[in-house]
């Protein structure tokens, strides 16, 4: 009997093993074995709802883009269209726009597995890998470890006016965050010349993400920068510029460069920076056809200069990117293209090929040098710039594809289990209108910008009625309604979601009133919802001279950070914690009117945080919020600008 049933126990054990290999084959057909197409129409395709040109359109995708095709159909004019998905979305493009790549069925390689855990590649980039390793088994793969958290570095790459668009792309991937848009007026800020808007926190995630990256064109922004002269050819240099105005005769006559590509390929042996990553640079910033005024040689006042690379072409000081780039040119005395392309090479290889920016990238965003440098010393603001120059990379090495190309791709820490999606159609209004707790007044005062709130209600409460509307009609609102309170503190979450998919929360911490609610003492300054009446420049240890915790606490005067701050001078955001042996019983701010920066000091520097409080480049909220508002009557504006100007040129006091 025991016989009999371990015998049928092993045969249902086969079984299993069938099935579970059958499915595991099913797993990896599904994995590797669907169509790919490319985007081969270098001005871009636009992906719609549906097959045909009146359908609404959700995204552009650049040259080079790569996607999933998942089905053929045809428009009402007998025209070829995919069905794809890209980016988490599922639309339609034209087919005669679309190069269908050849797929190659990754076979389980023990050695290559073996190889990504030891690399340290996280088990979501290992798919794309394996899909590239089937079709081009000499391509190395190395993982560049950041040492870097994900949240981190997009929470410094998202500051509004680091990371740019151009406003023709869908509302979704572009910011309307605070200055960068106007709710107002419906208008999006220029930041730079030829339309160019701050991007969204989703695009900027979708183009940081390397996993979005890991087909056979966009991984070419994970190629070094070096010079190669085994793998960089002039052949080569002429397959990548094909079709554009580096492939003419240079217009400079001589006998050393009778073509772009000489000047260009000799650029790259004396910088020592890689000539096709040189080429891809210049054709991103002066476009296909040349037509860039960087490199007329005739705009006025600057006429017989050039530069090639678009080096310090960035708006500022009034002035357009293109006159600043011609008045860094002129100044290094680039009157030649020759010195504008080698001389450029040259700033380039020395200030970022050295500077671990040796990707394209890398170059975009700055991340191997420390979080301090994230968001810092970027080559440019275009947030698809290294995304779109790996598309015209590739085609210099179209002849080689086989080769032992090297890619460094980055990694972070506490990335999202998936790759991120393509924002979606829609835009990004994820803001409220209004928000409030019936019967109580938040804190600070509603504004749409501010994300933190606080609230004390009496100890018996047992539940708040919260409301909220949205801005945009096509967002939605959820967590608000009668909210039951448990414990002595609760935290209640209204989260709008954007009728792009995207969402922003808004926290209200509220707080019952226990016989264990106490609050600081003092003779001098006015204690309630904050601590007020302290006078500019007043030092640490005096303000701890004049307040007092009471019988049976203890007193410390910390930052907004939560450190202890024992020297120096008292400033707008401290806050006075008392304790109750070594657990923290309650805290209350410190306001001083007049003080929006935390110095103490009421100056300059304030009134230019007010300044940008009032023309939306930077929002005031919470306690410097407060100390913006000098007439007290809930809003920061020119009147309280006034006050702090004639403060400043000794005309006016303002009273704490």
């Amino acid at each position: 009997m025991d016989i009999c049933k371990r015998k049928i126990n092993l045969i249902f054990i086969l079984l299993l093993s069938v099935i579970f290999l059958f499915a595991a084959m099913i797993a990896a057909d599904d994995a590797y074995g669907a169509t790919t197409g490319t985007v081969n129409d270098k001005i871009g395709l636009n992906m719609r709802t549906g097959p045909g040109t009146e359908y609404a359109l959700i995204t552009a995708l650049p040259y080079g883009e790569t996607f999933t095709i998942i089905e053929t159909t045809s428009d009402k004019n007998g025209d070829d269209w995919y069905k794809i998905s890209v980016g988490g979305q599922t639309g339609y493009v034209m087919a005669k726009f679309v190069t269908v790549d050849e797929e190659e069925d990754y076979i389980y390689d023990a050695d290559f597995e073996k190889y990504l855990t030891s690399q340290g590649f996280p088990e979501s980039y290992k798919d794309y890998l394996r899909k590239l390793h089937a079709a081009h088994p000499n391509w190395v793969f190395k993982a560049q470890k950041t040492g870097l958290d994900w949240n981190d570095v997009i929470k410094k790459e998202s500051v509004v006016g680091i990371n740019l668009i151009h406003k023709s792309y869908p509302d979704s991937w572009k910011s309307k965050e605070y200055g960068a848009y106007d709710p107002d007026t419906g208008e999006y800020v220029i930041f730079d010349s030829g339309g160019y808007v701050a991007a969204s926190e989703a695009i900027i995630k979708y183009y940081m993400d390397p996993r979005n990256f890991l087909n056979e064109s966009g991984i070419f922004q994970f190629m070094s920068h070096a010079y190669d002269s085994s793998t960089q050819t002039k052949s080569g240099l002429q397959t990548l510029v094909a079709g554009t105005f580096l492939a003419n005769t240079f217009p400079e006559k001589s006998s050393t460069y009778p073509t772009y590509a000489d000047v260009i390929m000799d650029a790259g042996k004396q910088s020592k920076a890689n000539p096709y990553v040189l080429a891809s640079m210049i054709i991103m910033e002066q476009g296909a056809n040349g037509s860039g005024n960087s490199i007329s040689g005739k705009v006025s006042g600057y006429e017989g200069y050039y530069n090639f690379f678009n080096i310090n072409a960035y708006a500022a000081n009034g002035r357009d990117a293109v006159e600043n780039g011609l008045i860094y040119a002129k100044n290094q005395g680039w009157n030649t293209r020759v010195k504008s392309i080698i001389e450029g090479a040259s700033f380039y290889a020395k200030s970022y090929i050295n500077n671990n920016q040796n990707t394209q990238y890398l170059k975009k965003f700055n991340v191997m040098n420390g979080l301090s440098s994230v968001a810092t010393h970027q080559y440019m603001t275009n947030v698809r710039g290294a995304a779109d120059e790996a598309s015209t990379l590739r085609s210099g090495y179209s002849s080689i594809l086989d080769t032992a190309l090297t890619f460094n791709i980055p990694v972070y820490n506490n990335m999202p289990d998936t790759a991120c999606p393509q924002p979606g159609a829609g835009n990004n209004d994820y803001f409220l209108k209004t928000l409030s707790v019936s019967g109580y007044s938040l804190t600070p005062a509603f504004n749409m910008y501010t994300s933190e709130y606080e609230l004390v209600v009496p100890a018996d409460t047992s539940y708040i009625n919260v409301s909220a509307t949205a801005r945009d009609s096509g967002a939605k609102v959820s967590g608000t309604g009668k909210i039951t309170l448990t414990g002595d503190v609760t935290k209640v979450t209204v989260t709008v979601t954007a009728s792009s998919g995207e969402t922003k929360k808004y926290n209200i911490t509220v707080a019952r009133e226990t016989s264990s609610t106490v609050k600081p003492e003092s003779s001098k300054y006015k204690i309630g919802q904050y601590i007020t009446g302290v006078d500019f420049n007043t030092s640490v240890s005096t303000f701890k001279s004049n307040i007092k915790a009471p019988s049976g606490y203890t007193l410390k005067v910390t930052n907004s950070s939560g450190k202890e701050v024992t020297s120096g001078t008292i400033g707008t955001g401290m806050k006075v914690v008392l304790y109750k042996g070594s657990t923290s019983a309650s805290s209350t701010y410190v306001v001083i009117k007049g003080d929006t920066s935390g110095d103490g000091k009421c100056n300059s520097l304030d009134l230019l945080q007010v300044q940008k409080h009032i023309v939306k480049m930077n929002a005031l909220s919470g306690t410097f919020f407060e100390g913006g508002d000098i007439n007290g009557d809930g809003k920061v504006n020119s009147l309280d600008l006034l006050y702090i100007q004639k403060y400043i040129v000794g005309s006016y006091n303002i009273e704490n």
